[in-house]
């Protein structure tokens, strides 16, 4: 029987121990690439994360600032209205004394205070005041509500105390959204209205706000050289579960699909530099996947954008097991 070489025993050792070391090696390079890969993938979530954080951080500051600007303005509005209503008795008061005088002046015409009364008012144009003092009173006290809903819209939007979702119209909703941005819309949007009967919602009613504000500030940048803005509401069923949707529709430049599956991806902006962080659609989609809904986009280029939000009419019971249910989010 013959016997195997020495040699060769050796060098199989090391062709085996070689052949175990690469292995080993394989597998080690091959979880190093997929641990720096994860990593990779987390820092881009942390940044992406942060950049939200910062924005809404940022949100939150103005949303404060701008309650306390409407707080200022609304005092001195408050006392402007109650001093004008006085201010108006005090006129129909000097209107009725100067009607009396006329009414008895024809008792005192050989008076020297009749004809100095009636010089007096030719001289001042009493009866053109008397005709215009009660318009300008009126349009005044108007414009100066006006001011004052505006003033209320704003702190209503810019509130950011609320801890405890609530029940809220999402009409009225709807309508306080588009007063606060009525300036950028009035001018490049003709907006219409399709509301259906709907129950109240239960959600944060400022972030909401946020949602629509961006939604028709998109519009509007989408429909520069002028265009359509609809809004309508209607109550559907998603698996089993009432929600609310609200479609707001374009007729403006519209996307490609390329740019419908990423519109809702942070930082992504098709806005020139310096005009948008790219954070807008991205918070409002957060926002809506953290109220249990969902928002979907349809656009065709050089024809339109509809982006519909669903809302659950009622939040899901977190006591009850397989009620939160989250409609899958579509982003084109």
């Amino acid at each position: 029987m013959s016997q195997t070489s020495p040699y060769k025993e050796a060098y199989e050792r090391e062709r085996q121990a070689r052949l175990l070391a690469e292995k080993l090696l394989d597998e080690k390079t091959r979880r190093l690439y997929e641990n720096c890969a994860t990593l990779e993938q987390t820092l881009k979530t942390l940044e992406d994360t942060q950049g939200q954080l910062i924005q809404a951080e940022k949100l939150v500051s103005l949303g404060q600032l701008a309650a306390g600007v409407a707080h200022e303005i609304n005092n001195p509005v408050g006392f402007s209205l109650s001093n004008l209503s006085t201010l108006t008795d005090y006129v129909q008061s000097l209107l009725s004394l100067d009607a009396l005088v006329l009414d008895n002046l024809p008792a005192l015409a050989d008076h020297p205070l009749s004809k100095h009364y009636q010089q007096l008012r030719q001289e001042q144009d009493i009866d053109f005041i008397r005709g215009d003092i009660s318009p300008l009173l009126a349009e005044t006290t108007d414009g100066l509500r006006r001011v004052s809903d505006i003033v209320a819209n704003l702190r209503r939007v810019s509130h950011s105390g609320e801890l405890e979702k609530e029940q809220q119209d999402i009409h009225q909703l709807i309508e306080e959204s588009i007063k606060v941005v009525w300036n950028e819309l009035k001018y490049c949007l003709e907006v219409k209205r399709d509301f259906a009967r709907l129950p109240k919602v239960t959600c944060h009613g400022s972030e909401i706000h946020q949602v629509l504000i961006n939604m028709f500030l998109n519009a509007a940048h989408a429909c520069e050289g002028g265009g359509r803005l609809l809004i309508k509401t209607s109550l559907t069923q998603i698996k089993h579960r009432a929600y609310i949707a609200i479609d707001i529709c374009d007729n403006g430049k519209g996307m490609s699909k390329a740019t419908s599956k990423k519109i809702f991806d942070p930082f992504f902006t098709t806005k020139a530099v310096g005009k948008g962080t790219g954070l807008g659609l991205s918070i409002a989609f957060a926002i809506i996947e953290k109220h249990q809904g969902k928002i979907t986009v349809n656009s065709d280029e050089g024809k339109g954008t509809t982006f519909t939000i669903y809302l659950p009419v009622e939040p899901p019971n977190a006591n009850t097991p397989g009620t939160a249910s989250t409609p899958t989010a579509t982003k084109g």
